[in-house]
């Protein structure tokens, strides 16, 4: 089922999951912030509850009303990466994202890809940015193989399609400025850290 984006971002406000392309793989979103929407996801994918999830923000701003003491570091590494395949984990004060965390924080990530923007625009609420797939399979890059994968059922978001880039870069930025790789993507870590010492 093919949906615009304001139709999807209804289907986030009511719980839905949703499919939608991103300049990497193609993502699955949910509203970060509902428990039986979060629950709908981890039973999809077939994943751990106890793993931790990305959100997605439509830009820098986006992720610095969320996490008002970001880090310069972070900032820093946002402005010269995003929009592209870079998740910047931080920790974030409050329960708002408890239920998405990991013990470094949250992850946060601003894709390049118009559609993924639209939809993080659209949304009154976080949305989360996780790869489609089940979990130990590859990640869907097209929506013949989400089709194949999750039916015909899950909605999925018009646009251009995913753009087949590697996984995104996934770095942890602690309050400190330091930074620690937790996987390599995309961007090479060495490229971050360059940038960094700039």
């Amino acid at each position: 089922m093919i949906l615009d984006v304001e139709a999807a971002a209804q289907r986030l406000a009511a719980g839905e999951v949703v499919a939608y392309p991103t300049e990497t793989v193609y993502g699955l979103g949910v509203d970060a912030g509902s428990n039986a929407a979060l629950a709908r996801l981890y039973q999809l994918k077939g994943r751990e509850p106890a793993r931790a999830l990305s959100v997605l923000v439509p830009d820098l701003a986006g992720m610095e009303r969320l996490v008002p003491q970001l880090p310069d570091v972070a900032k820093k590494l946002g402005r010269c990466f995003w929009p592209g395949p870079l998740t910047l984990v931080v920790a974030v004060a409050g329960e708002e994202f408890s239920l998405v965390s990991s013990a470094y924080g949250v992850g946060f990530r601003c894709s390049a890809h118009p559609t993924a923007q639209a939809l993080a625009r659209a949304s009154e609420r976080p949305v989360i940015a996780t790869s489609c797939n089940r979990s130990g399979a590859a990640p869907c890059r097209n929506p013949e193989q989400i089709q194949q994968a999750f039916g015909s059922e899950l909605p999925i978001v018009s646009g251009e399609p995913a753009g087949g880039l590697e996984p995104s870069t996934v770095v942890a930025v602690a309050s400190s400025g330091r930074t620690l790789l937790l996987r390599e993507g995309s961007i090479p870590y060495t490229r971050l850290l360059e940038e960094l010492a700039a």
